[in-house]
Formats: C-alpha cells, structure tokens, sequence
C-alpha cells in the first residue's frame, strides 16, 4: 500500500480529504503530531485517496500513560473502502508510535459512528469508557 507522510504539497489535497470527515476543518491542525496519507496508484499523478492523524495528548480518557498518542481521525475514500487502507493508515500511524517509544495508542467514537465503532475493535483497539459531554452557557447571548 502506498501510504506515507504527508508533505507540504498535500496540503490542499489533506485539508479536502479531512472536510469529510470534520467539515469544518481549515487546516489548523496541520502541523500537529503526523498525518499520514494514502496516494492513488492509478495514474500515477499523487492523488491522495486517505489520510490518517495523530497526535500525541497529554491525556487521554481510558490511556494508560501520559503522555499518549491519539488517533484524531482516519478516512478514506468511499470507492476505495474495504480494500485494506484504512488498516494500513493505522499500520503506519502505529509504527510512527512505537518508533517514538510508547505503548498504546488511544481513539475516540462518536457513539452515532455505528461504523466506526464496528472497525475499531478489528483493528485491535478495545473499549475503555464511554463518557457524555455537556455544555453550559455562562453568558446570556
């Protein structure tokens, strides 16, 4: 599979690949932690069909050290699913991960994600907590 480190020249093509997945992303992330990305083959022009991101949190619900990297987020193309990608976007990022000495790297699910929430456990993560956030306004807007 032909996954690797993002370049500076993905830049626009990373930050269309993650609106899929987080609309509103304007590319303020880049930079943090590393994004791996996944280059179509066929044709041989560098489109990117994928993207996986770490980033390495001071804590993280359900971790077990501190610090510890995070899979922000991984998508890919729908055409191109279910052909072992995404496996091998996490591949990468645990490499990455173990190149720099830890342990375990860390996800989090939307609990609406009914797919996500499927392929984590396949690709070997286990569940550690669930939690519900809540919000209150303090001002009067």
């Amino acid at each position: 599979m032909p996954v690797r480190i993002a370049r500076a020249e993905d830049r626009d093509a990373v930050i269309a690949l993650m609106t899929n997945l987080w609309p509103d992303e304007d590319g303020a992330v880049l930079g943090r932690g590393a994004i791996f990305v996944w280059e179509r083959a066929e044709g041989g022009d560098g489109r990117l069909g994928g993207f996986a991101q770490v980033e390495i949190r001071p804590y993280v619900n359900g971790g077990e050290q501190a610090p510890c990297p995070h899979l922000e987020g991984w998508w890919v193309d729908p055409d191109l699913r279910r052909r072992g990608i995404g496996r091998a976007l996490v591949a990468a990022v645990e490499d990455w991960c173990r190149a720099r000495g830890f342990a375990e790297l860390t996800s989090d699910v939307l609990l609406a994600n009914r797919r996500s929430l499927a392929v984590h456990p396949r690709l070997g993560f286990v569940p550690t907590e669930r939690v519900q956030y809540f919000r209150k306004a303090l001002t009067e807007d």
